[in-house]
């Protein structure tokens, strides 16, 4: 199943681009990279300098990067184990 704006959050999202545009901590507004590893609350993301960011969902609005399409996302929506998320109905 394709990957699209209406189905994200529902989605396995490692390997998508992110970034974030807005967060309860200002230092991690502008971080972008790929998403590594998630876990119920937090997303691992490895930066262009493969460095690899802890950064909290709830307080951060996130843009994921699409094939054909940018979608921006409260970060409170994704509070839930992967597995979890991705299997509740859509």
């Amino acid at each position: 199943m394709d990957i699209t704006p209406k189905n994200l959050i529902h989605h396995e999202l490692i390997g998508l681009t992110t970034k974030i545009v807005a967060s309860t901590a200002p230092n991690q507004i502008g971080l972008k990279g790929k998403i590594v590893d998630e876990t119920r609350n937090m997303f691992m993301i490895e930066k262009e300098d493969h460095r690899i960011k802890k950064t909290a969902k709830e307080g951060v609005t996130f843009v994921f990067m699409l094939s054909d399409a940018k979608v921006k996302v409260n970060g409170k929506l994704l509070l839930a184990r992967p597995e979890n998320r991705v299997q509740k109905r859509r």
